[in-house]
């Protein structure tokens, strides 16, 4: 702080020369005209450093002493505009600098948004623009508490908001609320079916009668889960009957059949050359910058990343590297073990596939086997999957 001082008021490097070097410094220092940086040259000269107001106050001390004062640097921002006072220019680019400054710090130039997690940063940055606030605008036409009142109206999972302007910046602090499940609002009376053969692994019955047991066998459109319910007297006669909406979870085990098949010749990409490397701008649908076609026996990586100002503000502009490579076309043949290996490769993600349908291999009974051009997997596998059909009761 001392430091930006100094540039502000402006400080000199004097060299004060004489017999009566020391009296100088002492009616310096009866007078409280500070000097620092003090030191004695090689030759006995003293150099030091001082305001440059108080440098003005040192002629009664030097006719007193006789000594001679040489000014040897002028620092700061007064010796700055002293040298280029001719230079109209120069001023009026800072002054039209400044005003550019006044009237930048009066809009707002970064929104951010926290404490958001179901509602993404775009979504509500979109809605917002749809509200007219934006980048850019003036700070002065918006209203906090229309804003968070805005958001919260629109977003129901929100449940609070806040919003505050700090600088140049609009900030909205966010809190989502819990959303409740939606429950199954059908509740009338119908049986559960097995919608395909199969044998019953578990059975968690939650309503309704169950009519099937683990380890029981069914057939596709058997009743599984009755919601006719008996209500019967001492005697264990039927008195009525009522009826409800069954529910459960069933899960049954079935076989299926697994094949896959693939070629042995395969071809492989071998980079020839050196990779390319481009750089290019875009502007919309406009590009600047060396971009060739892609010609025969070349591939291309192409990455873009957008201009931005601050943190949500993106420019409609990107720039972009490209990467072409030269390659040539080989034809190959696998191995015994990398044919293996691929099969197992293709298997999993058969496999992969099945899980996100929430199905489970319980046993694999598949093998691999070559023949002069083909690898072929085959066999049967053992699955578990959930069944139960609903069957409205009339």
């Amino acid at each position: 702080m001392l430091k930006f001082l100094k540039l502000i008021y402006g400080y000199v490097i004097i060299l004060v020369r004489g017999e009566n070097l020391e009296r100088f410094l002492n009616l310096c220092k009866s007078r409280k005209v500070y000097m620092e940086k003090i030191r004695y040259r090689e030759d006995g000269q003293l150099m030091a450093q001082m305001q440059a107001a108080d440098f003005f106050r040192l002629r009664p001390l030097r006719n007193k002493t006789g000594v001679h004062i040489q000014i040897i640097q002028k620092r700061g921002m007064p010796f700055f505009f002293l040298r280029n006072k001719k230079r109209k220019a120069f001023f009026t680019g800072m002054i039209l600098g400044g005003i550019l400054i006044f009237f930048l710090t009066g809009r707002i130039w970064n929104i951010h948004i926290e404490g958001n997690v179901r509602n993404s940063t775009g979504e509500i940055l979109d809605f917002l623009d749809t509200q007219d606030i934006n980048h850019g605008m003036s700070k002065k036409k918006i209203n906090c508490s229309e804003v968070a009142a805005a958001v919260r109206k629109n977003f129901p999972e929100i449940t609070w908001v806040s919003a505050r302007i700090e600088g140049t910046r609009l900030i909205l602090n966010i809190q989502e609320g819990i959303i409740p499940q939606k429950t199954n609002s059908n509740t009338s009376p119908c049986n559960l079916l097995a919608d395909k053969d199969g044998v019953i692994t578990d059975m968690i019955v939650r309503r309704g009668i169950p009519v099937k047991k683990p380890g029981d066998s069914c057939k596709k459109g058997e009743l599984l889960v009755s919601g006719e319910l008996h209500i019967m007297n001492d005697s264990q006669e039927v008195l009525r009957k009522e009826y409800v909406h069954a529910d459960a979870d069933i899960f049954i085990s079935r076989q299926i059949s697994y094949y896959q098949e693939f070629p042995l010749k395969y071809r492989t990409e071998i980079p020839a050359g050196k990779k390319k490397k481009e750089m290019y701008f875009r502007f919309g649908h406009w590009y600047l910058g060396l971009h060739p076609a892609l010609h025969t026996g070349q591939k291309r990586i192409t990455e873009e990343i957008p201009l931005r100002i601050t943190e949500n503000f993106i420019l409609p502009v990107w720039i972009g590297w490209t990467e072409t490579t030269d390659y040539t076309v080989k034809e190959e043949t696998y191995t015994r073990k990398e044919a293996e290996k691929e099969a197992v490769r293709r298997f999993h993600q058969y496999e992969k596939k099945l899980l996100q349908n929430g199905i489970k291999i319980s046993e694999n009974h598949i093998t691999t086997r070559l023949t002069e051009s083909l690898c072929i997997t085959g066999g049967t596998l053992l699955i578990i999957e959930q069944t139960g059909e609903k069957s409205r009761i009339t």
